[in-house]
């Protein structure tokens, strides 16, 4: 599944990800990245590139299905690392 770019967005701030560090981890400049996460049009291959180190760094997209629309799951243990209680 090819990931919107709110989810790519969404990903990257769940993992506390910094914008350099995504860039440099999918081989694209900042300039695309900040492209990507405004909702403007990039190519292909560059959206699939950010998806791609999101994928690495331990995100997994989940399509939509008939009962809810498409989402990100994270890496084990990445909420608590945050504080959040689950």
């Amino acid at each position: 599944m090819q990931a919107s770019f709110d989810l790519l967005r969404a990903a990257r701030s769940a993992l506390d990800m910094s914008t350099t560090e995504l860039c440099e981890r999918a081989g694209i400049s900042k300039r695309s990245l900040v492209r990507i996460e405004a909702g403007e049009p990039v190519g292909l291959e560059i959206s699939l590139r950010v998806q791609k180190a999101l994928i690495d760094a331990g995100v997994e997209f989940l399509p939509e299905t008939e009962s809810g629309g498409a989402g990100i799951r994270l890496p084990r243990g990445t909420a608590r690392k945050f504080g959040f209680q689950i």
